[in-house]
């Protein structure tokens, strides 16, 4: 126990069994992992095990009640798996890592989103459309957790992420490296309407249900996008809205060949 108090601090919590086994799949450094010893040996467990195994992973078999203790989401799934904590990138990791692809930069800036649910979902989106990385502020915004990664079903293991001090000051950062800057807003022009030149770098900033998009990164943006609706709803969750709008902005090329 002593270990994982002075550990605490420096390790971050992945739980759940499908986003353990993502973790153990990624490159991410797995510091041990804890393991229940009245887990049945279903194919998902006879996995992590496996892979542990292959990397030389420590496993500490514990009680059920012992693990939910340690547990953040109490739905561990019987499992909990500690990365060392030095996961973020940065801005230029991003770029780098979309030019190692022969890509244009693709990222996505989260703007007040605190629902860490809504975080995870997002990023989810993002590593299925490509995105080479999450951007959130270090005010006013979930953070990576338990519940995050949970929701993220393992994709918060393969999107770069990082934490700016200012989501504006980055994006104008960018535009004087040609990135081309698009805004969801309830107000702004239909989305289906906008072609967008793939060869150029993107930015994505999406906003919270309540507060969407600061007036200051609508005026800073090249273009603001809205999703047209027919309903009676007057918006959508913000996850939904990034999966509906990344596929509107790339579909027919990167998706359609």
């Amino acid at each position: 126990m002593s270990r994982y108090s002075r550990n605490k601090s420096s390790l971050r919590q992945i739980e759940g069994r499908h986003a353990v086994i993502e973790a153990l799949l990624s490159n991410k450094k797995v510091s041990f992992i804890d393991l229940s010893d009245s887990n049945d040996q279903g194919k998902q467990i006879e996995k992590i095990l496996y892979l542990a195994k292959e990397k030389n992973i420590k496993i500490n078999f514990l009680s059920k009640k012992t693990l939910e203790k340690k547990s953040s989401t109490k739905k561990s799934q019987g499992v909990i798996l500690y990365l060392d904590d030095n996961f973020q990138s940065s801005i230029e990791d991003m770029i780098f890592f979309a030019d190692k692809k022969n890509e244009a930069p693709l990222i996505i800036f989260l703007d007040r989103i605190q629902d860490p649910h809504n975080l995870g979902a997002i990023a989810r989106t993002a590593e299925v459309f490509g995105a080479h990385g999450l951007v959130v502020p270090s005010k006013e915004s979930a953070k990576i957790s338990p519940g995050a990664i949970r929701a993220s079903a393992g994709a918060l293991e393969h999107v770069q992420f990082t934490i700016v001090n200012s989501i504006q000051n980055t994006l104008k950062y960018l535009k004087k490296m040609n990135f081309q800057i698009f805004s969801l807003d309830m107000k702004g022009e239909n989305i289906s309407e906008l072609n967008v030149d793939r060869k150029l770098p993107v930015a994505l900033v999406v906003g919270s249900e309540h507060k969407g998009v600061s007036r200051e990164i609508l005026s800073i943006s090249d273009k603001v996008l809205s999703i047209p609706m027919k309903g009676e709803i007057s918006s959508l969750n913000v996850s939904v809205a990034t999966g509906i709008t990344l596929y509107s902005l790339f579909s027919k090329k990167d998706f359609n060949g």
